[in-house]
Parts: C-alpha cells; sequence; structure tokens
C-alpha cells in the first residue's frame, strides 16, 4: 500500500480526481442498487406433496407417506426427514445440511419419488416435489369484491385481472384464494341407480369416455401441399348435454342416459378457501416474482397496473392492493 501512498503525495491532482470519480461512481450506483426483505440466500430444503381424494389420514400414512420416505431417506446429506399425513393429502419435508446443492438434492428427491410411484395406490395424483424458495412467497395480496355473485367475480378476477397482471416484467405466477369457478354437478340418485342396474363407477366411465375432445385424423387436400388438422368436439358443455350421455342400453336397445339416474346442475366448485373485504365476499390474487427479481421494482410495476384496473373496473367491484411486502422494505430503508 506504500506505493499508492507515495503516488498520492507526488501527485495530489491525480489522487484527488481518483477519489472524486470514486465518489461520482458510488453516487450512480447507490440509485441503481437491488433493495429486498431477504439476501439471495439458497436453503436445500425440499417438499414432496401427493394427493388420493377420499383417503383418511391413516391410509395416506401407511400407503403414501411411508413408502416417500423410505425411497427418499436413501439420500445422503439429509439433516432431517418429517411427514405430515392428512385426509387425502401427504407431505414429506426433507432438509439437508447447508454444505449441500440444492438443485441437485431436489432431482435426487425426483429421481427417488419416481421409483416409488409404481408402489403407491391406483388414482393417485402424481407426487409434486418443489424446492423450498424465500422468493416463491407471495409479495403482494390483490383484493377483489363487490356486490356481485362470486362465480362472476371469479370470472372477472382470472380472465382480466389476473391475466393483466400475469403478463407484467417480473411476476412469477399468480394464483386465486376464494374463487369459486363453474362447475357442472351431478347428483346421483342411488333409488334410480337400482332401478336401472347400473352403478356409479358406470357413470364415471360414460361421462370420462364420452365427455372428451379426441383428434379426428388430417385431411389432406389434393393437389394442394395444405393439410388441415381435424378434431371431434365431443365435449358437452351444457348439463343438457352431460344429461344425454349415454350409460347403458336396456334389451331392447333404449339408451339408459346420465339424466335418468342423476340430477345435473350448473354449478360452482367446491368451497375449499375464502377471502372478505371489510366484511364483503371477495376474490384474493397472490402474486409471487421471479427468482432473483426486485421486490420493490415488481411491486412498483403491479400497482401501476392496478391503477390502469381501476379504471376500467366494473360497477360495484372494487380493487386493491390489501398486502405489500415492498412497503416494509421501503420503510425500512428510510430508517
Amino acid at each position: 500500500m506504500m506505493w499508492l501512498v507515495n503516488l498520492s503525495l507526488k501527485n495530489p491532482v491525480f489522487a484527488v480526481m481518483m477519489i472524486s470519480s470514486l465518489v461520482g461512481l458510488g453516487t450512480i450506483s447507490i440509485g441503481r442498487l437491488g433493495v429486498d426483505l431477504f439476501p439471495d440466500v439458497e436453503f436445500p430444503f425440499v417438499v414432496v406433496m401427493t394427493r388420493l381424494e377420499g383417503a383418511s389420514p391413516e391410509t395416506i400414512e401407511t400407503e403414501v407417506t411411508d413408502i416417500i420416505e423410505e425411497n427418499v431417506n436413501s439420500i445422503s446429506g439429509i439433516e432431517q426427514l418429517r411427514s405430515v399425513s392428512s385426509e387425502g393429502i401427504s407431505q414429506v419435508f426433507v432438509q439437508f445440511e447447508l454444505s449441500e446443492d440444492g438443485n441437485e438434492k431436489v432431482q435426487d428427491v425426483r429421481d427417488k419419488v419416481q421409483l416409488a410411484i409404481p408402489d403407491l395406490p391406483d388414482g393417485i395424483e402424481s407426487p409434486v416435489v418443489e424446492k423450498v424458495d424465500p422468493d416463491a412467497a407471495p409479495i403482494i395480496s390483490i383484493m377483489i369484491a363487490g356486490d356481485i355473485p362470486i362465480r362472476s367475480l371469479t370470472s372477472y378476477a382470472d380472465d382480466i385481472v389476473k391475466e393483466a397482471i400475469q403478463r407484467l416484467p417480473g411476476v412469477g405466477s399468480v394464483s386465486i384464494v376464494g374463487g369459486r369457478e363453474r362447475a357442472i354437478r351431478v347428483n346421483l340418485d342411488n333409488n334410480k341407480l337400482r332401478e336401472y342396474g347400473v352403478t356409479a363407477e358406470d357413470v364415471l366411465l360414460a361421462i370420462q369416455s364420452e365427455h372428451v375432445e379426441v383428434p379426428g385424423g388430417r385431411l389432406e387436400v389434393s393437389g394442394n401441399s395444405r393439410v388441415f388438422g381435424i378434431r371431434t368436439l365431443a365435449e358437452a358443455e351444457t348439463p343438457q348435454d352431460f344429461a344425454d350421455i349415454a350409460i347403458a342400453y336396456h334389451e331392447n336397445g333404449v339408451a339408459i342416459r346420465v339424466g335418468d339416474v342423476a340430477q345435473v346442475l350448473d354449478g360452482m366448485e367446491d368451497e375449499l378457501s375464502v377471502a372478505f373485504l371489510n366484511g364483503q365476499r371477495g376474490v384474493s390474487l397472490e402474486v409471487r416474482k421471479q427468482s432473483g427479481r426486485n421486490t420493490v421494482e415488481v411491486s412498483r410495476v403491479i400497482k401501476k397496473e392496478v391503477e390502469k384496473l381501476l379504471a376500467q373496473k366494473p360497477s360495484g367491484v372494487d380493487i386493491i392492493v390489501a398486502r405489500d411486502i415492498a412497503r416494509f422494505i421501503e420503510s425500512s430503508v428510510k430508517m
């Protein structure tokens, strides 16, 4: 360091210019520094979630969780392995040592879970393997409420607001909480099932085989290089379409249809979550940023888009930013 001291003493103008340059560079750069709630730290923590609708916690524990744990437990570097088995859901939490590479370990867990799938019960959903990421937590909650039916509110939130938000730069994903989308409900009548001699499984198979859009091949125009794809529009769209689906046939050839053994209603999905704004039923959009993006910057972009949506919102609908992590970050920086 003595050479730097001697150089500065012999060339004071040079020393002043160098210090001024560093101060100027720092002044310009400080306004461009990223600001976030937590540092960019990678945790080697993996979660395996598996669903089996209708299964009891005991069944989930013995037929799902234990099998996955046995396969995952053979991976090296595990610091802690625990699980939670509840009705219809199995959650296996795998915590690795901090010295382990998170990306490599999550791939090891996926490989072991794939080996366990043949031993899992029929009808189970594919296990979801995710690495815990601090950036995966929602940074903004956008609340939409109004005096219109929840089905219409959900449609507006999904088709208009969600589409506008998830196209913004820096936005990773947008999930809906409290919404209820349209669903055709088929309420079976046990007495009529026995009367017609069919089972609930027969009704399910009939709907799965008939309510489907299948490819119909392709059409090549003679003497022309154009090729057209053909598809069969066989999906049911209305309750009456579902009611007309044939389940089986009598000996005289008369069809037994879904409408003969069930009541088909144009309803909504089951209510699994709720959201309220000042006591009024609504829908919440949970916005997550892309990994590595600046929280404050993404939040500002989202709030500008919300202001635009407010100018175009339907009558009787309120849109507000109910929760914003960036507010806490900005206030902490100002302190």
